[in-house]
């Protein structure tokens, strides 16, 4: 995107200065700059039950091939 010129009223040039705000930072962004910064852990529910659901997931693969070496 290219940088608008500014309003010149001849004397005066209006908006030479400005330059637009950052875009918002996504939940991901906040999440990373979060952990990189050292800030609180927090874990929210849908990452809670990711994790559960992940080790759970291994729990019954590591049964399988435990039991079903045959």
């Amino acid at each position: 995107m290219q940088k608008q010129v500014p309003y010149d009223t001849g004397k005066v040039k209006i908006g030479l200065l400005y330059t637009p705000p950052p875009p918002k930072p996504t939940p991901e962004e906040d999440w990373a700059q979060d952990a990189l910064l050292g800030g609180s852990h927090r874990i929210t529910d849908l990452m809670l039950t990711t994790i559960q659901s992940i080790a759970a997931i291994a729990v019954i693969i590591l049964v399988m091939l435990l039991l079903g070496g045959n």
